[in-house]
């Protein structure tokens, strides 16, 4: 099983986003940013929370043995601000909660 220092990592890759963004978003240091992606520190409930909520998924899929898939949105992640961050999240809490709903409701993509 991946470990979620491991899938934070991959997921952060995936959205095209540095450590120096994800640690701002935070409100964290670049340095505690890549401890964290190499297993040397940990994260609290809330700065996962607010992790989840940017990437569009739940705070469950972390803990999942399935790996975490961002959520898809088309921008420069070189010019992503702290604004723009807090903004994707508050986005992707919304998708990540319309889905839930969808699944609780029997609804799929399909």
């Amino acid at each position: 099983m991946e470990a979620i220092y491991e899938k934070l990592k991959a997921v952060r890759e995936a959205s095209g986003l540095r450590q120096g963004q994800i640690a701002e978003f935070l409100g964290v240091t670049q340095t505690y940013i890549s401890k964290i992606e190499s297993g040397e520190r940990t994260l609290t409930v809330d700065q996962l929370e607010k992790l989840a909520g940017l990437y569009g998924c739940s705070l469950a899929a972390f803990e999942e043995e399935t790996p975490v898939t961002p959520m898809t949105l088309a921008f420069r992640a070189q010019d992503v601000g702290q604004a723009d961050l807090e903004a994707i999240a508050e986005i992707g809490r919304i998708a990540a909660n319309s889905r839930f709903m969808a699944e609780l409701l029997g609804e799929t993509d399909d």
